[in-house]
């Protein structure tokens, strides 16, 4: 969806979205009072200093100082780009996103190239439908119709110019910037995929993004892939992930081929997503835990398929979280998931994955391989393989337990082992959240009072139409927070915080959004007042002091000597 999201809808949506249902299936609530609390998701703690407000729907760890409204949370704990979180929450409420976008001169239109892969893939369905060569090789591999309209395989048929013969010159540019069209030295162009079946991929949001094509007989390469292109990241990207989310999921099942992932589908095991021709990287760990808790590795079990795991062991030791379940799966040598499947049936390919092996033993199985274990030497050396990876394990629960694992197999005292260990915490901070410093008890009245309209929005009725604010430090910010509150009624702490959210001013207006001023309802309206009159009185004394100041340089004008003395008059009046 090409442009910006209206604010008119955002402002919408945050009215309508109740950031304790967003929150509710990510955390265990426990209602305190008008609150909620939670162990916060954000750094590790015992004791919950997570505190959700349904009344301002604004959430706040007194712990890290984690902060935000129902899209703050989705970007940060869910890890969504804005648009994304925004979709999700209209999405969970039925509530359809608005047509046509306010589109940013500064940002790229990369729309028509997701409507290009869009009819691509159609295109080659049709195609498929078409082309009994096609369709019998499917055939012979066991799919089923049922499975091939499912995950919208289709078929790229031979011929080097069927692109623009079907779509015209019109979209060349799209399909050369798509790397569907490849562009020789004589400016001709002919097709990338020719005489293969294709395997769209989508991205999380379900948009072609790429294809992947698989020969029908022996040529090589048997799998090609688009090439990086504006919307397409190969690293970034796992093949049936869309596909897997539309199912409940307990886990998911990484594996290494296209194949792979849509015959474990046809046997109802649902929850398969493959790698892009590319090794396991940071990227893809992250995409999968932020599905689900639990992540089974599935490779081959020979040489490559081994090399293959212990390169995803890699990647994954330095992210992992206590949280995480990590397994791994090596099959039978010659065998790989599609082709254990149809010969064992799901029973016993799901036993495979319920009993597979986790992490620790994996890392430790294969470490131990490598050394003769009987011997002191061996076990040595077992010691000086294993700790640089044990070394990188970021929070100190997990560490501690390989650590002690280490201890027991390689016969030497845990204590000893912790020598070798870093001597600060390597436990990583929260990305999202740097440790905001608190605010003192005592704020200042522009402060205060913007705390207050924060918080509390309803008070706006308390304030004059046109409030008389000199220049002076927040005076503009509050001026546009008053106007703001003015164009509707029922606005919440979080709704207005996302006017700012891409300002400087975002980060202290969320300290002032969360501060504690410890004030009774009954109580806001008499403070409120106090704090205009303070702010009231703090500006004519900071006027009085450049007058003064100006007089004891130079001589003050006839008008300058009667602000003056309005200004004291006033000041008496306070």
């Amino acid at each position: 969806m090409a442009g910006r999201i209206p604010q008119r809808f955002i402002d919408d949506l945050l009215a309508r979205v109740d950031i304790v249902s967003v929150i509710e299936p990510f955390l265990a609530l426990r209602k305190t009072g008008i609150n909620y609390q939670a162990l916060c998701p954000f750094h590790q703690e015992k004791t919950p200093s997570f505190s959700i407000s349904p009344s301002k729907q604004f959430y706040h760890c007194f712990g890290c100082g984690a902060s935000g409204n129902a899209i703050s949370f989705m970007m940060d704990h869910q890890h969504m780009n804005f648009v994304e979180a925004i979709e999700t929450l209209a999405s969970q409420i039925g509530m359809p996103m608005p047509r046509e976008m306010e589109q940013d001169p500064s940002t790229p239109n990369y729309q028509p190239l997701y409507d290009v892969m869009e009819k691509l893939s159609e295109f080659y369905q049709t195609c498929l439908r078409n082309n009994p060569h096609a369709t019998d090789y499917l055939k012979n591999r066991g799919l089923t119709g049922k499975i091939a309209k499912q995950f919208e395989i289709g078929y790229a048929p031979s011929g080097w110019n069927n692109l623009l013969e079907h779509f015209g010159e019109d979209t060349k540019s799209h399909l050369v910037q798509s790397g569907m069209l490849i562009k020789k030295d004589d400016h001709s162009h002919y097709d990338r995929f020719r005489d293969r079946i294709m395997f769209p991929i989508r991205d999380r949001r379900g948009r072609v993004i790429a294809f992947g094509g698989r020969v029908l007989g022996d040529d090589v390469p048997k799998y090609l892939n688009s090439p990086e292109t504006p919307i397409f990241h190969k690293g970034h990207e796992l093949y049936g992930l869309y596909e897997a989310k539309k199912t409940r999921l307990d886990r998911l099942l990484l594996v290494e081929g296209y194949m792979d992932v849509v015959a474990l589908a046809q046997h109802d095991i649902p929850y398969a997503v493959a790698t892009l021709g590319t090794a396991t990287s940071a990227h893809h760990i992250e995409q999968l835990f932020r599905v689900t808790p639990e992540v089974v590795f599935c490779f081959d079990g020979d040489d490559a398929g081994i090399a293959a795991a212990w390169r995803a062991l890699e990647i994954l030791m330095p992210l992992l979280q206590n949280e995480w379940s990590v397994k791994f799966i090596l099959l039978p040598k010659d065998e790989d998931p599609d082709s254990f499947v149809r010969k064992e049936g799901k029973q016993k390919f799901e036993t495979c994955v319920v009993n597979a092996q986790p992490l620790s033993e994996f890392f430790f199985d294969h470490l131990q391989q490598k050394v003769n274990m009987c011997h002191l030497d061996g076990r040595a050396r077992f010691v000086s393989l294993a700790l640089p990876y044990i070394k990188k394990i970021p929070n100190e629960i997990s560490r501690e337990m390989f650590l002690a694992q280490l201890s027991q197999l390689a016969h030497i005292d845990a204590n000893t082992l912790q020598n070798y260990m870093p001597t600060t915490n390597t436990t990583v901070k929260p990305l999202t959240h740097p440790t905001r410093s608190r605010l003192k008890t005592t704020i200042s009245p522009m402060r205060m009072v913007i705390t207050l309209l924060l918080q509390h929005s309803q008070l706006i009725e308390h304030i004059e139409a046109e409030p008389s604010l000199p220049k002076t430090p927040g005076a503009d910010l509050l001026m546009e927070l008053i106007a703001l509150i003015r164009t509707k009624n029922d606005w919440s702490t979080g709704s207005l915080l996302e006017h700012w959210r891409d300002r400087p001013e975002f980060s202290r207006l969320s300290q002032l959004a969360t501060h504690d001023h410890m004030i009774p309802p009954e109580g806001l309206v008499l403070e409120l007042c106090a704090a205009l009159r303070r702010l009231q009185k703090q500006i004519i004394e900071h006027q009085i002091e450049a007058l003064m100041k100006q007089a004891s340089t130079a001589t003050l004008t006839d008008d300058g000597k009667r602000l003056l003395q309005n200004l004291l008059k006033q000041k008496q009046d306070y």
